[in-house]
């Protein structure tokens, strides 16, 4: 059974993130899809806990820029 953290994050990908590797394009993509995941999940304050200072930075942003749609009502 994989153990997960908040949200669906594995503890896997969890570790992983810790050990991220120093490609550029990797840290962006990484921290794009963390933020995308904190913003939707409402848990941008977590992202310091499991990810490294500068891929945390990274997603932080990305978060802060999303917007989360509202529904739209119908009449």
């Amino acid at each position: 059974m994989r153990r997960r953290t908040g949200c669906g994050t594995t503890v896997r990908q969890a570790e992983q993130a810790q050990r991220p590797e120093e490609e550029p394009q990797r840290l962006f993509t990484e921290a794009c899809l963390h933020g995308l995941r904190a913003k939707l999940c409402d848990e941008v304050d977590s992202l310091d806990s499991y990810l490294p200072p500068q891929v945390a930075a990274m997603a932080r942003k990305v978060a802060e820029e999303l917007e989360v749609p509202e529904l739209a009502t119908t009449s």
